[in-house]
């Protein structure tokens, strides 16, 4: 019997890892689950087959043109994760509650599924266009902290929206799988558990590694030609990428989030002399270290053998993203692989010979970490011979339109779509702080849209509201006393400034650092903090949205507020 294959396509990357991980914890042993971003769709084979999930109706005209006229979908409807809306259920009777989402649509939905629920409160859809109401006791926003708008307000994330119970059993009707719905809602509750506590529970999840694998890029299906290169930072990315991908030494991209370094990883490998042989990918922040090691390295346990991406990359190419989040011990392995050609499994006593070309990359410079005694010396110095620098967005102006004309018309097919000018220049003084893949999302969301031609209020929700929130006007006296007297709440007003001036350093050297790195800063210059004290003081600045602090070594900077009031602290020489 074939292989039952649900395919899942959504707009955002984060829901769409999200209701992938959910569908493999309730039917991970069952089905195969395949997760598409929208933006990848045209490259993709989907066959009739498939059943299809759909992260919301509104994508569907986008969606349409790229299935065969036979296949089934469904429309995700969406619930929440009441594991962690402990904040929520707690709250007295009657406060007022701001509710920020990432479009206007999904803003009201969530308003009205939280009215259905937690029916106590009082909630108020965001709108950037029209304020915020007054007397808010709190914001609440469903996994979109970086649109909430600036203000002293106490903000409770409950995660992304997960997909609803009804959803789960079409979806396991649809496939003609035979299961009850006691056995169904079982799982689903502990679904609802393994999100809320990814990072511990997954490590034991059955279905945790089949979900990871579903991540593994398999196939390499960019090429050199398909890069937009009008300007002269891509040009020269260009220019290295063409000499050193006949070469097999180990190539290491870096750059921030957004910028392509995957693309151009896959377009290296097209271009090289294994092009013929397999190309892998593997994002080191999507494992829990004690999976990663065995994916890479395979193990050898109670008489059975599990090959690592190592030995399934033989002959091809492996590209390990985000190699900073590897710890000391698993990067003192891969030095053994580039130096000695060969590979010991886990478990395992005998080398085994693999011929394969590495390429690496990360969100920031790796010689940053190397300072900071936090990537291997030896490591840098095998990955840095080969290296290509991905500029941001901003560092691309000569590439915006093309980027814009060549993603509505190859990738969504949208070639009746008009997007005037005056909406181009708009579109200009938006910071992109997630560089192109930020771009074609936004695209991606204008394309569902169905208009033929594209206007102020086509504006994604989120962009909107950043463009009138990220003002560069200086602060005014009140609201910088009031920072003060809040940071003042939970410590002493100097670690606060101490901590902002590292992060908008390491901004300037496009760095972004983990609570390590900044303890350590902190005591070069005699403040010494405990990990809950420093734990504590980056919630606080978080909250007051002068940090954007997000998971990982590598996730925290400053925000724009956050340099306005180091600004401002400056002017008044308080430090």
């Amino acid at each position: 019997m074939a292989e039952k294959i649900l395919t899942i396509i959504s707009i955002q990357d984060e829901y769409l890892d999200m209701i992938a991980k959910q569908m493999t914890e309730i039917a991970g042993d069952l089905i195969k689950i395949r997760p598409i971003s929208i933006k990848y769709l045209a490259r993709e084979t989907i066959s009739k087959e498939e059943t299809i999930l759909l992260g919301s109706k509104f994508i569907l005209p986008l969606v349409r043109p790229f299935l065969p006229k036979e296949v089934k979908y469904i429309i995700a409807e969406r619930g929440f994760n009441y594991v962690n809306m402990a904040r929520l259920l707690s709250a007295t009777k009657g406060k007022n509650i701001l509710v920020v989402n990432d479009t206007k649509q999904n803003t009201e939905e969530t308003v009205q599924a939280l009215k259905e629920v937690v029916f106590e409160h009082n909630y108020y859809a965001y709108n950037p266009d029209t304020g915020i109401p007054l007397d808010i006791d709190f914001v609440i926003t469903p996994g979109e902290m970086q649109l909430v708008p600036e203000g002293l307000f106490e903000v409770i994330d409950i995660g992304y929206r997960v997909l609803a119970l009804e959803t789960v059993f079409e979806v396991v009707k649809e496939l003609g799988l035979d299961c009850s719905q006691f056995f169904l809602t079982n799982r689903y509750m502990k679904s609802l558990v393994a999100l809320a506590n990814e990072n511990q529970s997954n490590i034991e999840s059955t279905y945790f590694r089949k979900w990871a694998r579903n991540t593994i890029e398999k196939n390499a299906k960019y090429f050199l030609d398909d890069i937009i290169a009008n300007s002269q930072a891509m040009k020269d990315v260009l220019y290295i990428a063409k000499r050193i991908s006949k070469m097999n030494d180990p190539v290491h991209i870096f750059g921030e989030t957004g910028t392509g370094k995957s693309v151009l990883a896959q377009s290296i490998h097209n271009d090289s002399f294994n092009k013929e042989g397999p190309y892998l990918n593997i994002n080191c922040s999507a494992w829990p270290k004690e999976l990663l090691e065995r994916e890479l390295f395979g193990i050898e346990a109670n008489g059975q053998t599990t090959p690592g991406l190592f030995e399934l990359a033989n002959g091809g190419t492996l590209c390990i993203e985000e190699i900073d989040e590897l710890s000391i011990s698993m990067q003192g392995r891969l030095l053994q692989v580039i130096e000695e050609g060969q590979v010991i499994r886990m478990g395992g006593h005998h080398p085994v010979p693999v011929r394969v070309r590495m390429i690496t990359t990360s969100n920031m410079d790796l010689s940053l970490l190397v300072d900071q005694d936090s990537f291997r010396k030896d490591l840098f110095y095998q990955l840095s011979v080969l290296t290509c620098k991905m500029p941001t967005l901003s560092e691309r102006e000569e590439d915006f339109e093309s980027l814009i004309e060549t993603y509505l018309h190859s990738h969504l097919h949208r070639e009746d779509l008009i997007i005037p000018q005056n909406m181009i220049e708009l579109l200009k003084q938006y910071s992109w702080p997630g560089n192109v893949r930020e771009l074609f999302n936004a695209l991606s969301y204008m394309a569902c849209l169905e208009e033929k031609e594209l206007t102020l209020e086509s504006l994604p929700f989120y962009i909107k509201g950043r463009l009138l929130n990220n003002s560069t006007e200086e602060m005014s006296e009140s609201d910088v006393n009031e920072l003060i007297k809040r940071i003042e709440e939970h410590g002493f007003l100097g670690e606060s400034l101490a901590i902002l001036n590292i992060f908008a350093k390491g901004k300037k050297q496009c760095a972004s650092f983990g609570r390590a790195i900044v303890r350590k800063k902190l005591r070069e210059q005699g403040i010494i903090l405990s990990e809950q004290q420093l734990r504590l003081r980056l919630e606080v600045l978080n909250q007051l949205h002068l940090l954007n602090v997000r998971q990982g070594r590598s996730g925290t900077t400053i925000s724009r507020k956050g340099e306005r009031f180091l600004k401002k602290m400056a002017k008044q020489k308080s430090f």
